[in-house]
């Protein structure tokens, strides 16, 4: 799955291109085919897989922070609440905003 821009899919589609679309097609099959090829072109507005390896990628620098200073506990226990909190957030993008309040 990926999000797109509803907002420009709708500027797209007020502007000639729906009027063609009308008036070109045969059947509802074909005028289908023609919107969900017109969705498939637009641009990915939110990649969660990309913002889910940003995220890994920061507890990464975390753990290596954390081996370093190993020494430091409180630092140690720091960065581990730091790594817990990246996991929930990890948790609520996957979730797409979709609330559970049970799990908190």
């Amino acid at each position: 799955m990926r999000l797109i821009d509803a907002d420009e899919l709708k500027k797209e589609l007020y502007q000639q291109w729906f009027m063609d679309i009308l008036l070109t097609q045969r059947n509802s099959e074909d005028m289908f085919f023609a919107l969900a090829q017109k969705i498939d072109e637009q641009p990915t507005a939110y990649n969660v897989d990309k913002v889910v390896e940003q995220l890994r990628e920061q507890q990464e620098k975390l753990e290596t922070d954390i081996f370093a200073r190993e020494s430091d506990n409180w630092y140690g226990q720091y960065c581990n609440g730091i790594h817990e909190g990246i996991d929930k957030a990890i948790e609520i993008v996957k979730a797409g905003g979709v609330n559970d309040n049970s799990k908190m």
